[in-house]
């Protein structure tokens, strides 16, 4: 249940699928949320479609191997439409077209990766404090990345002298053998500099390490520059959530990314 969000989201289920959608909308309606998300496995498709639910996006091989889909159900006709659909549309046939012709950076010499531990909490959450106005989750809070990385969420950086200028997060889901890609930001003055294509590339390594081979990410829909650095990182372009969440700005519609890393290592 996320209030702030108003949004209520079902990671997982498992039994009697008539049962569990009356709990989920009896739960909708007392809370007021305006969006309910369920991660879909393929075989449940149909039901959820006939029970009003809207496809919007897909990541191959979530579940161990096997494919989820993102079925959405809204409860407010302002929830449900997007003012910005085909300007972000415009923006992924931008990068379709500019994607070939860009190269990949390198990491200056005054530079360096870090993986971050519980001592850098704190530069991390004045990261997203500096960069984002609003966001999904209390990542200025260094106590809440500190809960992050005890769940198992590992964290890249680059650091300028002592300070961390960019970072990214990779969110494990263990039991499923996935992880998100997110949390991305790079201070202002250090953005054009192709940090994340870097970072990303990073937290690639270790996830495939720790033989997690599924990875997307969830990247604000009108962000030229994240969803152009998914692109050149070839990920997949899979589908788009509508008014998801509170984040930058304002509430925004977002791209979902996926990439299998065992094709890419």
């Amino acid at each position: 249940m996320d209030l702030y969000n108003k949004r209520m989201r079902i990671d997982d289920y498992y039994g009697h699928l008539e049962d569990m959608h009356k709990v989920w909308m009896n739960e909708m309606v007392e809370s007021h949320c305006e969006k309910l998300i369920v991660k879909v496995r393929v075989e449940d498709v149909l039901y959820f479609l006939q029970e009003g639910f809207i496809l919007e996006a897909f990541v191959e091989r979530y579940f161990s191997g096997n494919n989820m889909i993102f079925m959405c159900k809204y409860f407010s006709d302002d929830r449900r439409n997007s003012d910005f659909w085909v300007q972000e549309d415009q923006i992924l046939t931008d990068i379709q077209a500019a994607s070939a012709r860009i190269t990949s950076p390198n990491l200056p010499p005054e530079y360096q990766f870090i993986s971050c531990e519980k001592e850098d909490c704190e530069q991390l959450a004045e990261i997203y404090r500096h960069v984002f106005k609003i966001y999904p989750v209390p990542m200025e809070d260094p106590d809440y990345i500190a809960k992050c990385m005890n769940a198992g969420s590992v964290f890249f950086a680059i650091k300028h002298g002592t300070k961390i200028v960019s970072a990214v997060c990779g969110e494990i889901n263990a039991m499923y053998h996935n992880a998100e890609i997110t949390d991305c930001a790079t201070m202002p003055n250090y953005r054009q500099l192709g940090f994340m294509q870097l970072l990303i590339s990073r937290v690639e390594q270790e996830l495939f390490n720790r033989k997690i081979f599924c990875v997307y990410s969830i990247a604000r829909a009108r962000s030229y520059g994240m969803n152009a650095t998914f692109k050149r990182l070839k990920y997949n372009f899979c589908g788009r959530l509508v008014n998801n969440c509170y984040i930058y700005e304002d509430l925004e519609d977002m791209n979902v990314w996926v990439k299998q890393l065992t094709a890419q290592k």
